[in-house]
């Protein structure tokens, strides 16, 4: 658990807040406590998010399904505020570590203990489809094992299948390496999408090895569309049935009842010798890796380590206006429900402790939540040549290394001391340069922090959050590399978040200005910035014909066209949310609109994988990015393309 933030209500409803839990791109979750003393998990939405339609309804579907979803394998809905900002959610508090910290604490679970999980967990995901709703992100991180047994939690992606509608249209939402082909491929989601993910969690819990190995997003995702789960060292009996979980056809596996069935488990799990051990063992490597949760205390010198020592600073007088690239990643990303995580025993005062050591496997925290189309990777933003002109300058200060610091809190007010008068209006810094979790790089408008939690946000003079990365894990940092790319890593240091503003050209410079906006230069252009550009068009007209390569994109005020990294062309809101995506997938490919009028997806050997189908000989048609959001292709006004039009 992580104690609060200045930022961090301290109460919600009629529940005390006593730390977080945990926080992502949706919201923050909560360890609270009724004025009885009853524990609770309460959710509460970013602020940001607090008015936003989309967010909203995701939020009520979750409560919704909370509500009508309950067994011995789930946690309850205690309580909820869904009419009146801010909206939050409690659940019951369930104490345990995640079969991801159990695993890599103990190592893979013996069979006999491992078959009554699966048909523990089947059971209650039983329930969960008899009640109509899909939970469409089973994982090991989202099972707990607590003193009862199993309890699957998170539901803040669920559905109900007569829900399809509100699903961001082409966004495949789940964890890639968990999701099965059909949703990673079409973006179809059913029950037997969650027994796939079912499978590959067990075949995790048996063996300790992510089931379809390490690797970037686009490869994990093309094991799972192509290759089978790695069971060797499993019982042939078991790998059998799990092998069935995950067979690539859906009309192929057994329905959690029948996962019960074939089970046949006699197995009590919660007095099973090497569950209790399990638990044991968790929970001490919890306990031992927590941070304190007592107030933080005034740094003893005037700012904490520095970063690396050839970064440079500099000072420009003036802002620069230059052009534009979206907020933060996605990921998803932005939809990244967060844990009721194992709380241990809160540390009494004293000496500052030792930074924290990860826990869970490092393979699985660096997945984001959100994949979108077949490479499943909403990417983080992606900004490219496209951006608008501009200019910037400044002279390099004396000092040759930016100021970063830990937030420090007055122990008696507990709240932050006001910002120096004398901090410079903007910051200049040149790579290479590292910002360990709790420090933080600040200018009289903005800050940058890399939170304990590993999250990374920009706040403003009010100490109020304004951007996020919406990232999570231990001992995470945020790296910006001599290539120009802004880089969340884990404790292993693989990327879990980026601007993917590389390029082999460097040159680029990381700006916290005066308007509070952070930015990523290159050549006097934004390639990366925390807020929109309002100087940005309502609308774009793109004329044939208009190539964008991998990490190119067009852009107007409220929607962004992007051919990802990945092979996906997808469209993003002003929010940075994908609304559509072609679902394709691949390395190198780009995206073509063509002369008569034809929007295609490309592969590197020029072989046409996708297509709006809207080629006329005549030509004459143009691609709209439009006011309202969405994109479309047109010809003499009439319209033959539209992104919105889940019918396309």
């Amino acid at each position: 658990m992580y104690p609060l933030q200045n930022s961090d209500p301290t109460a919600m409803g009629r529940y005390r807040l006593i730390g977080r839990l945990g926080s992502g791109g949706m919201g923050s979750v909560y360890l609270g406590r009724t004025p009885g003393g009853r524990p609770a998990a309460v959710k509460v939405i970013n602020s940001h998010l607090q008015h936003d339609p989309a967010a909203l309804e995701r939020f009520r579907r979750e409560v919704e399904t909370l509500g009508t979803v309950r067994n011995a394998f789930t946690a309850a809905l205690i309580d909820a505020e869904v009419d009146t900002p801010p909206f939050w959610m409690a659940t019951e508090y369930v104490p345990g570590p995640t079969l991801a910290d159990a695993v890599e604490a103990s190592g893979p679970f013996p069979v006999d203990l491992g078959r009554a999980v699966l048909a523990a967990l089947a059971e209650g995901l039983a329930d969960v489809h008899v009640h109509g709703v899909l939970h469409r992100d089973i994982k090991p991180q989202n099972i707990i094992l607590s003193a009862t047994g199993p309890q699957l939690i998170d539901f803040g992606i669920a559905r109900s299948d007569e829900m399809a509608n509100i699903t961001q249209v082409g966004a495949a939402i789940g964890t890639p390496g968990f999701m099965a082909p059909e949703t990673l491929t079409r973006g179809e989601a059913g029950p037997p999408s969650d027994v796939f993910a079912l499978g590959v969690t067990m075949a995790y819990c048996l063996t300790g090895r992510p089931p379809y190995g390490q690797g970037s997003l686009a490869t994990v995702s093309y094991r799972t569309v192509h290759e089978e789960m790695d069971l060797a060292g499993v019982p042939a009996e078991t790998a059998e049935l799990i092998a069935r979980c995950g067979h690539k056809d859906p009309v192929q596996r057994p329905a959690p009842q029948r996962i019960v069935e074939l089970c046949d488990n006699e197995t009590d799990i919660v007095s099973h010798p090497a569950y209790q051990r399990i638990i044991a063992m968790a929970s001490a490597s919890a306990a031992a890796a927590a941070p304190p949760t007592v107030p933080a205390q005034p740094a003893s010198h005037p700012s904490a380590p520095t970063p690396s020592a050839s970064a440079t600073l500099v000072s420009p007088d003036a802002p620069t206006r230059i052009g534009v690239a979206p907020p933060g990643a996605p990921g998803p990303a932005q939809a990244t429900a967060v844990q009721t995580r194992y709380v241990p025993p809160s540390p009494q005062p004293g000496p500052a402790a030792a930074p924290p050591r990860r826990t869970g496997p490092a393979w699985l925290r660096r997945m984001p939540l959100i994949a979108t189309g077949a490479a499943a990777a909403v990417a983080a933003v992606v900004a490219t040549a496209v951006a608008m002109e501009g200019s910037g300058s400044g002279s390099e200060a004396k000092d040759p290394r930016p100021s970063v610091s830990r937030d420090a809190a007055d122990p008696g007010t507990g709240k932050k001391p006001a910002r120096d008068g004398r901090l410079p209006q903007s910051l200049t810094v040149r790579a290479p340069w590292t910002m360990e979790a709790g420090q933080s790089l600040e200018a009289a408008h903005v800050k940058l922090v890399m939170q304990e939690d590993g999250n990374l946000v920009a706040r403003d003079e009010r100490d109020e959050q304004v951007w996020e990365a919406g990232t999570s894990g231990r001992d995470q940092k945020v790296v910006f590399q001599e290539d120009g790319n802004l880089v969340v890593q884990d404790a292993e240091d693989r990327s879990v978040w980026t601007t993917h503003t590389s390029s082999e050209q460097g040159g680029a410079v990381l700006e916290l200005r005066a308007d509070g906006v952070v930015a990523v230069v290159r050549d006097g252009k934004d390639i990366f910035r925390t807020s929109p550009d309002p100087a940005l068009p309502q609308t774009l007209t793109v004329q044939a014909r208009r190539t964008l390569q991998a990490n190119e994109f067009v852009q107007a005020a409220h929607v962004k066209l992007l051919m990802q990294e990945d092979g996906n062309l997808v469209a993003y809101d002003e929010r940075n949310q994908p609304t559509w995506a072609s679902r394709t997938s691949g390395e190198n490919y780009k995206a073509v609109f063509q002369e008569d009028g034809n929007l295609v997806v490309y592969t590197a050997d020029d072989k046409p994988v996708w297509a709006t189908n809207t080629g006329y000989p005549e030509g004459g048609a143009v691609l709209e990015l439009r006011a309202d959001g969405a994109f479309s292709i047109t010809q003499d006004g009439r319209e033959l393309y539209l992104s919105s039009d889940t019918s396309s």
